[in-house]
């Protein structure tokens, strides 16, 4: 922890979550004093585990997110009130929106760093199959309607706030948890690993300790309104994270088309496994000095975090 000098106060949102837990762990340990949203008891105990503050509140507490941001030097945002595969994005966009005007509403005028979360399948996919940018024009698709809540946050800038935004790739994976593991206990389930078309498109992934260091580069050196991809790989395929899911779970590859993954599955997980999408990640490196160093995607899950997850899926019941 940082001596010498007043700590500064980081207020976040989605702290006890995959990805926050780990930003709020490795902001404590760089001597943020970390305040966060947290909805229950459970996520309480966790976030102070993890060296934070827990605020009682949610998406819906905007006088809590007013509050807690005009006092924080900097905020972290990565909730949504959106669950993949419950309705559509459109249902719960203001509710989204009036959080971070909320949030703005405490930060206006201060020139202090607020960092917003996307999703890097919100650039809509290169027709030559070459790598898109943060500039890259947005995906027509509907599920890529949290672009809008991304351009409604930037444009908060205005306002007198230094907003960042990260987009996530779709594979953010590591520690065992998020998407792979998901995606693990519903192939253990089926005894399958379901593949679209093929799994021919590639998809963009990134460590979740590398996407955590990022938001905290953001914060501390991105410039009001601009974008940066949390992408660490672009070169691999579906087909093989299928297939290294498939032989840790010791099950077969299930090949569909994407209509019938859109009516066995539904439209959101069908769009998500069929997804052509390569965000270069050279702007954060560039401009930030970003480094990811994660294990691969594929190293994780033949050899690392989600073999013990594998392992307790391939048991038979008792």
């Amino acid at each position: 922890m940082a001596t010498g000098k007043q700590q500064k106060r980081l207020f976040m949102t989605g702290a006890s979550g995959y990805i926050g837990s780990v930003v709020t762990e490795f902001a404590a340990m760089d001597g943020y004093d970390v305040h966060a949203l947290s909805r229950s008891e459970t996520s309480d105990e966790k976030l102070r585990s993890l060296g934070a503050v827990p605020v009682r509140g949610d998406l819906t507490s905007l006088d809590v997110l007013r509050r807690e941001s005009a006092e924080a030097d900097t905020v972290i945002h990565l909730a949504t009130a959106y669950t993949i595969g419950v309705g559509t994005y459109d249902a719960v966009m203001s509710v989204d929106m009036a959080a971070v005007d909320a949030i703005a509403d405490g930060l206006a005028g201060t020139n202090k760093p607020l960092v917003i979360t996307s999703g890097t399948l919100l650039a809509e996919a290169d027709p030559t199959g070459a790598e898109t940018t943060e500039a890259s024009p947005p995906s027509s698709h509907p599920l890529a309607a949290r672009s809008k809540t991304e351009q409604h946050s930037l444009a908060l800038a205005r306002r007198g706030i230094q907003v960042v935004g990260v987009r996530l790739a779709p594979y953010t994976y590591g520690r065992g948890g998020s998407g792979i593991k998901l995606f693990m206990g519903m192939s253990a389930r089926a005894g399958n690993v379901t593949c679209v078309n093929g799994g021919k498109n590639h998809t963009t992934v990134v460590h979740v300790d590398d996407a955590a260091r990022l938001y905290l580069l953001a914060a501390q050196k991105g410039k009001a309104g601009e974008v940066f991809n949390a992408s660490s790989s672009t070169n691999f395929t579906a087909r093989q994270i299928f297939d290294a899911i498939a032989a840790a779970l010791e099950v077969p590859v299930r090949d569909i088309t994407y209509e019938d993954a859109q009516t066995q599955l539904g439209e959101t997980f069908a769009w998500f496994l069929q997804a052509e999408n390569r965000a270069s990640g050279a702007k954060a490196r560039k401009e930030l000095g970003w480094q990811p160093k994660g294990t691969s995607i594929l190293d994780e899950i033949n050899h690392g975090s989600y073999q013990p997850v594998a392992q307790a899926l391939r048991k038979p019941p008792a």
